[in-house]
């Protein structure tokens, strides 16, 4: 029988020889044993629950709907949903001679006209404008291609028609279209499918016009008017369509920096997800568990604010380190990469407003924020990069995502990087722009929530009514590793 002034047993020294005198975590769990009949009875209530089903599998099925969505509707029909797709229209055409009584042509005016009124509806942007402006926006990516008229463009139709009672064989009317690849591999081919609806268009007007004007002039001279002319004359103008600047070798034909994007992304948004888990593993504010192995350690005294300040560092080292193997990878590959410094450099600034950004978020939301962070980062991202398909050429709700979604802006930033020299006009200067608000915002943001839940005292800790329903049901512990009450 145990007395009350009975004297505690001595304590055995700590095997490692350190005088500490934190109790053991042991000594504060509960007595736990192996489940008995009502822990079994309370997990066959659990698992009868429709919510415990229900939960899961529609969390699962409605983010996997949303994926479909997104990714499918963004690319099934690209010209139907086709709009504002610029392309720049310069007549250089200085018109040729008839003859002394008949008023000079300007046969590349009106071929213009046709252009325009032809591409009315049909999702295309023309704007017309000179040579130097229209090339400075192709290599620039602020178009997707060029149209010009030459200035021959006259002559050369008076030309042909010539060719008739003539034994010359002259050059047919050209009309030059140069596409950049580097706006987007299938950018150049939407442009390449419309200037084919509009050649078909200008020589079926164009051809009738000219083929009337010759068989008046031949009229008024006797002179017949044979078949082969007239199938001369049926499609008289050829457009020529070159790149106005190849892409090099080991740009994937364009798409070497929406996949580089996509690994920056990644990067960021599942390291993440990675050093969210492992940190608070570390921290005892989770259980770590590996295979067999279930270990949650003492919760370590440090706040919300303190651990996600030590996440957002991690994070930043993280991108150094993984921006750099990045280029590493993609060289050892073969991916051309004209500065790899200046991406180094940027892709490091992203992978931070990335990673920042998915904490602040997880510590804001808790666990509903991975799902958060997916649904923002990858899945609303991927679609409304324009990196694959054009926003032009997608539904217009992509270009509206398209201002707030970071894959957007990290892809401009790495296309202008590895296609156009770094040219802050080609996006570079709006991508850092964008990706620094993205950084200011993550950070604010992941303040905001942790200092407010520092200060109502909620701590990362069970509550002791938690500790004891865990008693309760009969979970099983290993010893030593049982969570301590809040303090």
């Amino acid at each position: 029988m145990s007395g009350a002034h009975e004297k505690p047993e001595p304590t055995e020294p700590d095997p490692s020889g350190s005088d500490r005198t934190e109790p053991d975590v042991a000594a504060t769990a509960p007595e736990t044993a192996a489940p008995d009949g009502g822990s079994t009875h309370a997990v066959r209530a659990l698992l009868a629950t429709p919510r415990f089903w229900v939960a899961p599998i529609a969390a699962v099925v409605g983010i996997m709907c949303l994926l479909a969505a997104m990714y499918m509707g963004a690319i099934v029909n690209p010209e139907k949903n086709l709009h504002e797709f610029s392309v720049d229209l310069v007549v250089e055409d200085t018109g040729a001679s008839q003859g002394p009584d008949a008023p000079r042509a300007q046969f590349g005016s009106q071929v213009a006209e046709g252009i325009v009124d032809g591409t009315k509806g049909t999702g295309l942007s023309l704007r017309t404008t000179d040579r130097g402006t229209a090339l400075d926006r192709l290599a620039s990516a602020q178009t997707y291609g060029v149209i010009i008229i030459p200035a021959d463009f006259s002559q050369s139709a008076i030309d042909l028609a010539g060719s008739v009672v003539g034994r010359d064989t002259p050059s047919p009317p050209t009309i030059e279209v140069l596409t950049n690849r580097r706006s987007g591999t299938f950018a150049s081919s939407i442009l390449t499918t419309a200037v084919d609806r509009i050649k078909t268009s200008v020589n079926q007007q164009f051809g009738a016009q000219l083929t009337k004007t010759v068989r008046d002039r031949l009229a008024q001279n006797d002179v017949p008017f044979v078949g082969l002319a007239s199938y001369a004359f049926s499609a008289p103008v050829v457009f020529s369509v070159s790149d106005a600047q190849p892409l090099p070798g080991g740009a994937a034909n364009g798409l070497s920096a929406f996949y580089f994007t996509i690994l920056l992304v990644l990067a960021g948004f599942t390291g993440a997800l990675i050093v969210h888990s492992l940190v608070d593993g570390m921290l005892g504010a989770i259980p770590i568990e590996i295979g067999p192995l279930y270990r949650l350690r003492r919760r370590l005294p440090i706040s919300r604010r303190g651990t996600l300040v030590v996440k957002w560092w991690i994070m930043f080292l993280i991108a150094m380190v993984q921006s750099a193997l990045y280029i590493a990878v993609c060289a050892a590959v073969g991916m051309d990469n004209p500065a790899p410094f200046t991406l180094w450099m940027y892709s490091t600034l992203a992978v931070t407003a990335v990673g920042v950004t998915a904490s602040s978020v997880m510590a804001l939301f808790g666990t509903p924020g991975m799902i958060v962070n997916l649904v923002f980062f990858v899945i609303l991202g991927l679609p409304s990069s324009g990196g694959a398909v054009p926003l032009e050429a997608s539904p217009r709700i992509f270009a509206w995502l398209a201002e707030i979604e970071p894959m957007r802006q990290i892809y401009l930033g790495v296309r202008s990087i590895l296609y156009f020299n770094g040219d802050f006009a080609a996006g570079l200067g709006h991508s850092l722009v964008a990706t620094l608000v993205g950084l200011a915002i993550g950070l604010i943001l992941g303040s905001v929530a942790v200092r407010v839940y520092d200060a109502k005292g909620w701590q990362r800790a069970p509550r002791a009514d938690d500790l004891s329903s865990v008693a309760a049901g009969g979970v099983s512990v290993a010893a030593g590793e049982s969570p301590t009450v809040r303090e």
